[in-house]
């Protein structure tokens, strides 16, 4: 998580000192998640350490401060054929399989002179690898042909130190719409732009910038996705809202989703709507407002939803918009902040579970890259390069309509595999405890 520290946003000296001393906590804060896992597999049976990592890694999703980033699975990601069954049982499932994979070789190097046992463990471990690629295979060589949605990326590759600049605001809508414009010659179906990229508050319908857009989706008869900033009233003060939208062709605006994803200290200091104190604490990055409604857009070419940023890293959040009828992910996000790092890398890699997972496909408009297209399997049909201005062009396959069971109900497996950890502990407390009093006794 280095590249959080060395980002490229102008800090105060002590806003960066502070910064690099949260990397080295967030360090020590994300350790402690696989000591959790040792000390409970300890515990409870190195066998049972599939489900205790399950339910480890779904610790990282929960409270202010989730921040399930680089889980076990996602090192699968790009070899769609390894990463299918994620269709049954999520990222959460990928990393069991894989520390499955690891404790059945465990198994037989350990057995490896009981000849019965060690043919055992590689028979485990061969089925479950047959298994893995054996349904990957199946799946995408099964995979129906659905008819095709026309789209275009919009990436312009704003430096950070640009973007919030009031004086460059006028050239920038300016670029953004000529983007648009030469986009618009490919006659997308629908165009998508990063996030808060419009630089204009969209809601005030009489601003000139306002009317900018609104006159170039009518002009242009397209669909514009954008992600926007918004402000809204919380009934004491206006704050800052990470926001997105659809315009319509006839230059109407659609409902504003506002991000329900905040990421912790950068967005919102944890448990600030606990404690409103926390709500004082500076950390020039700001106090946002935190959506709370699922947005579904049903009227576009196909029905949509966002993810901005950071929020396509939650299985269970995207998992929630297609339960509710998106059947085309929208991730928007601006990772201009880490430069050439590594972190818009592993941002987008992430991301593409998302499609697996629900059997929808994703497009993904990113300020400085990676923008991409992605079908319903995983598989990137298109994407971009980091830092560069660019559009990036391409069919993307509808969703076949077909649920997953992860979808469906496999969003419970690893709720399921903490509550079944959590019932091992305490039998395990409670015969140590037993085991205690009778050796007391003979004693």
């Amino acid at each position: 998580m280095w590249w959080l520290a060395t980002n490229y946003f102008p800090l105060r000296p002590f806003i960066r000192f502070m910064l690099i001393l949260g990397v080295l906590l967030l360090s020590g804060y994300m350790a402690l998640f696989p000591a959790m896992f040792a000390s409970f597999t300890k515990r409870i049976g190195l066998w049972f350490a599939p489900l205790v990592w399950m339910g480890v890694e779904l610790l990282h999703e929960l409270t202010d401060l989730a921040f399930p980033w680089g889980y076990l699975g996602y090192t699968m990601t790009p070899w769609p054929l390894f990463t299918q069954t994620a269709s049954l049982w999520g990222v959460y499932g990928l990393g069991a399989i894989i520390i499955l994979i690891n404790l059945g070789l465990y198994g037989a190097i350990s057995r490896w002179r009981q000849k019965k046992k060690r043919i055992a463990w590689l028979l485990l471990t061969g089925s479950v690898l047959v298994f893995i690629t054996g349904f990957g295979a199946l799946r995408l060589a099964t995979a129906p042909k659905t008819d095709s949605l026309r789209v275009a990326l919009i990436q312009p590759n704003i430096p950070i130190v640009m973007k919030g600049l009031e004086a460059r605001r006028d050239s920038l809508i300016t670029a953004m719409i000529e983007q648009t414009k030469d986009a618009a010659s490919y006659k997308p179906d629908i165009i998508l732009f990063p996030e808060t990229a419009t630089l204009a508050y969209l809601a005030d319908y009489d601003s000139k910038y306002a009317k900018r857009y609104f006159k170039l989706a009518d002009s242009l008869n397209l669909t514009l996705a954008t992600g926007m900033p918004h402000m809204i009233n919380d009934g004491r003060s206006y704050r800052f809202a990470n926001a997105a939208t659809v315009i319509h062709p006839s230059g109407y605006l659609d409902e504003i989703y506002i991000k329900m994803r905040l990421a912790p200290f950068g967005e919102t200091i944890p448990f600030e709507n606990i404690f409103p104190f926390l709500a004082k604490i500076d950390v020039q990055g700001g106090h946002h407002y935190r959506g709370k409604k699922y947005t579904v857009y049903t009227t576009t070419p196909e029905p949509l939803s966002f993810l901005i940023c950071y929020e396509a890293i939650f299985p269970q959040l995207t998992r929630n918009f297609v339960h509710r009828g998106s059947k085309l992910l929208c991730n928007i996000t601006n990772d201009v902040w880490f430069g050439p790092a590594k972190g818009p890398l592993q941002h987008s890699e992430m991301a593409v579970l998302r499609t697996v997972e629900n059997g929808v496909p994703m497009i993904r408009a990113a300020n400085n890259g990676v923008s991409m297209i992605v079908d319903a399997y995983g598989r990137i049909l298109a994407k971009s390069k980091l830092l560069v201005k660019t559009t990036v062009y391409g069919k993307v396959p509808k969703a076949s309509g077909r649920k997953t069971i992860y979808n469906l109900f496999g969003f419970l497996l690893p709720y399921l595999a903490t509550g079944f950890v959590a019932i091992m502990l305490l039998l395990r407390k409670i015969q140590r405890g037993k085991r205690g009093k009778r050796l007391g006794k003979k004693k």
